[in-house]
């Protein structure tokens, strides 16, 4: 029975094939995945884990509207900001949120899950992934949350705590994703797991911050032999089967749409002072709000508000169009966690989550890297602010080049797929994929 392992590399999209090193150039079989709608990380690995889509699986973004949801505040991270995220929570980690079973459950196969997102508690025999300890004195303590519990210790002990700050944030960049490399090959050499998957993500990091087209985009792509090289080393020693993909592409982008500001101007979004003076949404007085992710925002509204919401941010400019909920089928998104609609953006815009009017409104989380605590994915985080002194984070979005989350029809921008073994010469629908992976390893 091979072995087989799967890299996810973020942002790798078919036209980066031109760019790849000659180690991964070897891989006999190139080609692309069927892109997952919303095009974003969370989504994207549910459907790969599930062979679902996310109306099946419920993850529809990166982050959930949690106060319609109070089922899943059980099961929500209460470490760090446990109020914040009882209204709208990104980057959560439990299995317990996906509505559809893991394609391998059952499958009688040893399986390592590394960091991926919503993977603590979930069927993988082998897992890590990032969970940095909060200390009482306001302190980021780098850890994983590992099965066996021992194997981050182990892990550390041999290349070194695990890098957080180079996992996202301002100085994010190759470090997270060379560790992460040397991780996937200690564990694929000590552990022996049947299907390995590793999330890669240092491409994510300058697709935002430069753009898909900077000349810095190739470097970063042809690094990926070298970040590699171990696993694919040690994969190819035990005869193993290697795959890698992308999960979108990125999108060049100019402007960024405020649709919680054009709310709180129409008198639909209401604020409440924190205990600094500073403005938090007021989700019990508001009429809607929208939680935003790079190119895709979900709307909430009561019943009352929704056609004045619409009527408010339709015409946005930077807003593409807005589905309703009797678009969500066809797009694969049908699901109540979706809310009442989808703002689509342009695709040379972004959403940010922002709805106030000067700094001065801000709640103090908005100007450092805060993932919990903001209703929203914010790409500003990747970078300081010039204009302030210390490490403050940068405001403008104008500084955000690249972003994603829509799916384009051409067949360039799907995600990338390379590979040792046969496929059929077309793009793999999800579904597609996750059998092919069960009968590689089950059958060769």
């Amino acid at each position: 029975m091979p072995r087989v392992c799967l890299v996810v590399i973020a942002g790798l999209d078919r036209k980066m094939l031109a760019m790849i090193g000659p180690r991964l150039g070897a891989l006999q079989y190139q080609a692309s995945l069927e892109p997952v709608f919303p095009a974003l990380t969370s989504t994207f690995q549910a459907s790969l884990t599930t062979g679902k889509s996310p109306a099946q699986h419920g993850i529809i973004c990166n982050g959930l509207f949690t106060r319609a949801l109070p089922d899943l505040h059980p099961v929500l991270d209460g470490d760090s900001h446990p109020e914040f995220r009882k209204n709208v929570s990104f980057w959560e980690q439990s299995d317990a949120l996906l509505q559809a079973p893991r394609f391998w459950q059952n499958a009688g196969i040893k399986t390592a899950l590394l960091f991926f997102q919503q993977s603590i508690g979930t069927s993988a025999d082998i897992i890590l992934t990032p969970k940095p300890v909060h200390t009482p004195d306001g302190r980021t303590v780098s850890s994983c949350w590992a099965r066996p519990g021992d194997l981050y210790e182990q892990l550390a002990a041999e290349l070194g705590p695990f890098p957080l700050h180079h996992y996202w944030g301002p100085v994010a960049g190759i470090a997270a994703s060379e560790w992460i490399g040397k991780a996937a090959a200690h564990v694929w050499q000590k552990h022996q797991p049947d299907l390995q998957m590793v999330y890669i993500p240092h491409l994510d990091y300058n697709l935002q911050r430069l753009g898909p087209a900077d000349p810095a985009i190739a470097r970063d792509v042809k690094a990926l032999d070298q970040i590699l090289e171990p696993l694919i080393a040690a994969v190819w020693k035990s005869e193993g089967k290697l795959m890698i993909v992308g999960d979108y592409a990125m999108n060049t982008v100019s402007r960024a749409v405020a649709p919680n500001l054009l709310l709180r101007q129409a008198g639909l979004l209401k604020t409440t002072p924190d205990e600094n003076g500073k403005l938090l949404v007021d989700y019990a007085a508001s009429g809607a709000f929208v939680m935003v992710d790079h190119q895709v925002a979900f709307l909430y509204c009561r019943p009352d508000k929704k056609m004045q919401a619409f009527e408010v941010l339709r015409p946005a400019a930077g807003v593409d169009r807005i589905l309703e909920q009797t678009d969500f089928a066809a797009l694969g998104i049908a699901n109540t966690r979706a809310g009442d609609g989808v703002l689509l953006s342009a695709p040379d815009a972004w959403f940010i989550h922002d709805w106030w009017q000067a700094d001065g409104e801000k709640p103090n989380w908005q100007f450092s890297v805060d993932i919990h605590r903001k209703p929203g994915y914010d790409p500003r985080e990747l970078f300081f602010d010039p204009a302030k002194p210390g490490r403050a984070i940068a405001q403008d979005p104008a500084m955000v080049r690249g972003s994603h989350g829509l799916v384009s029809a051409d067949p360039n921008t799907f995600p990338a797929l390379l590979s040792d073994g046969f496929i059929l010469p077309r793009p793999l629908s999800m579904a597609e994929l996750s059998k092919l992976l069960l009968r590689w390893v089950k059958n060769g």
